[in-house]
């Protein structure tokens, strides 16, 4: 039968972070997945982006015959950071520490977990040698339990943190959607981007949405 030997607490802390970086790894790559649908969803118009600057295009041209037969006409177009919005605004960093609050009891309740795990090995550490095989035996199975206890507490708070993080992103995205398809009638554009390769500071109205979803 394996004896704890010289190094076990640290070994078992070192194994629960290893495990807790490849869930972080794995929750990143899932979030990046997840934020990609959602920009998605939010711009379909981004799919069929040459078809609208080619629509751009022709419309200019329009303009330019129009006013060369003295019907002036003009495309106004308006450009929204989605995710700098999605980001950085007001109702962004309020959701985001909202979800940290709510989390933080049960990392809390982790964290002590964990100093109860250092504890316990180090003292089974120190103990070993004037233990018998049986209270020994006793002593590591509760340590493993502990452990045990711990990776799935960590599995589970991984998880559903990234389905909150998502769930939320999903209804910021939502409302900035809805908020985009009001600029025409507000402001009096005729087209909304919410990419480009450059534009004009003049036409970026990504504050006015901004102000507009935290109110």
């Amino acid at each position: 039968m394996p004896q704890p030997g010289a190094g076990g607490a640290a070994g078992r802390i070192a194994r629960l972070r290893g495990r807790a970086g490849k869930r972080h790894a794995g929750r990143e790559k899932c979030r990046r997945c997840i934020g990609a649908a959602v920009e998605n969803t939010l711009n379909k118009q981004l799919k069929h982006a040459t078809a609208v600057c080619f629509a751009l295009g022709l419309a200019w041209s329009a303009s330019a015959a129009a006013q060369d037969i003295g019907r002036p006409s003009e495309v106004r177009v308006a450009v929204v950071n989605v995710e700098r919005l999605l980001a950085d605004s007001q109702r962004a960093r309020a959701t985001a520490a909202k979800i940290e609050a709510d989390f933080l009891p049960r990392r809390e309740r982790i964290a002590a977990q964990l100093r109860q795990l250092r504890a316990l090995s180090a003292k089974l550490e120190l103990d070993a040698p004037h233990l018998d095989d049986r209270e020994k035996l006793v002593r590591s199975r509760a340590v493993g339990e502990l452990e045990r206890t711990i990776a799935r507490a960590q599995a589970q708070i991984s998880d559903d943190y990234a389905d909150r993080t998502a769930a939320e992103r999903a209804a910021l995205a939502k409302r900035i959607h809805d908020l985009i398809q009001k600029l025409p009638a507000q402001l009096g554009v005729d087209v909304v981007l919410t990419r480009t390769v450059w534009h004009r500071p003049q036409i970026d109205v990504t504050d006015k949405v901004a102000a507009m979803l935290d109110r």
